[in-house]
C-alpha cells in the first residue's frame, strides 16, 4: 500500500512538472537564489547552465594545452640557441665552462663585500675604509680576462665599479674636531680648512668654524698650529655667522682703505708682531 501510495505521489509530481512547462515558458532563477528554493524546472535549467560552462571550460583547458605546449616547444628551442650562442662566445675567449664557473663565483665574493661595506654606518666604515682599496684591485684583476665581456658578467661589472667608486668618495665620519697643523706644511687657514672635504667641501663657510670658537680666534686670519678647533656640522650659515662674516670684510674693506690712503704719505715701518706671515686676504 505504501509503495503503490510512494508511486503515486511521484507520478503526479512528474505530471505537474510536464503540464506546468507545457502551460508556460520557465524563467531561470537568479544567482543568488540558494538551491535549497529551487523549482523543479529551475534547478534543471541550472543544471543544464553548470553542464554548459563545464563544457566551456573543458574546450579553454585543451585549447589552452595546446598553447602551453606550443610556448614549450619555443622556449626550448630558444634555450637551444642560448645555449649554442654561450658555446660560441666560450669559444671566442678560449674559456672552458670550469674557468666561467671560477670567475662567476669571485665576481659574487666581490659584490657580497661590496653590499657589507656600503650597508655599514659612517662610524663602522671608517676602520675598513682600506678594503675598498683591496676590492679596486680584485675588480681590476677580474677586468683584465676576457670572461669579464661575457653578456652575463658585463653589466655586473660595470656596477661593481661604479659602487666601488662610490665607497671610494664616501666622507669620513663626521668627528666635531680639527687640530690646526703648521702654515708651511698644510697651508691650514679658515678657508682651507672648511674647503676640505672631510670637513665641509666649501670654504665659503669658515666662519661656522670661526663663530663656535671665538674663545680661541679672535683675528680669524689667524690661527695657531696645536689647536683644536670645535667644527660644527654641516650646514646652511646661520643668521649670526652671515653677521659675522659681514662685519669680517667691513673691516677687511676699511683696513684696506686705510692702507691705501697711507701709502699716500711716507711709509713707516709696521711693527714686527703685526706683520702677516701668509699674507693672504683670506681668513
Amino acid at each position: 500500500m505504501k509503495q503503490i501510495t510512494l508511486f503515486g505521489a511521484i507520478t503526479l509530481v512528474l505530471a505537474w512538472g510536464m503540464m506546468s512547462c507545457g502551460s508556460s515558458q520557465v524563467v531561470r532563477a537568479p544567482e543568488t537564489k540558494p538551491d535549497s528554493l529551487l523549482t523543479y524546472d529551475e534547478a534543471i535549467l541550472r543544471l543544464d547552465d553548470w553542464r554548459m560552462r563545464i563544457r566551456k571550460l573543458e574546450d579553454d583547458e585543451q585549447k589552452m594545452q595546446g598553447e602551453v605546449k606550443l610556448l614549450e616547444e619555443r622556449l626550448n628551442a630558444a634555450v637551444a640557441d642560448l645555449k649554442r650562442c654561450q658555446d660560441e662566445n666560450n669559444r671566442l675567449i678560449g674559456a672552458t665552462d670550469a674557468q666561467i664557473n671560477q670567475f662567476r663565483e669571485r665576481l659574487g665574493r666581490l659584490e657580497g663585500r661590496i653590499r657589507e661595506l656600503r650597508g655599514l654606518s659612517d662610524n663602522d666604515f671608517e676602520p675598513r675604509r682600506n678594503e675598498v682599496y683591496a676590492l679596486a684591485a680584485e675588480w681590476n684583476r677580474l677586468r683584465q680576462e676576457k670572461i669579464a665581456v661575457l653578456p652575463e658578467f658585463f653589466d655586473r661589472m660595470i656596477a661593481a665599479r661604479r659602487d666601488i667608486q662610490s665607497l671610494m668618495d664616501r666622507k669620513p665620519a663626521w668627528k666635531g674636531k680639527y687640530v690646526v697643523r703648521p702654515w708651511s706644511e698644510s697651508k691650514d687657514c679658515l678657508w682651507n680648512i672648511a674647503g676640505q672635504s672631510e670637513v665641509y667641501g666649501d670654504p665659503y663657510h669658515w666662519p661656522k668654524i670661526w663663530q663656535a670658537n671665538t674663545d680661541m680666534i679672535r683675528n680669524p686670519d689667524i690661527i695657531q698650529p696645536g689647536w683644536e678647533l670645535n667644527v660644527p656640522p654641516p650646514g646652511p650659515l646661520t643668521p649670526e655667522e652671515k653677521r659675522a662674516e659681514r662685519r669680517y670684510w667691513r673691516k677687511k674693506r676699511e683696513a684696506m682703505a686705510a692702507q691705501a690712503q697711507a701709502q699716500q704719505t711716507p711709509p713707516q715701518p709696521a711693527p714686527a708682531n703685526e706683520q702677516s706671515e701668509r699674507g693672504s686676504s683670506k681668513p
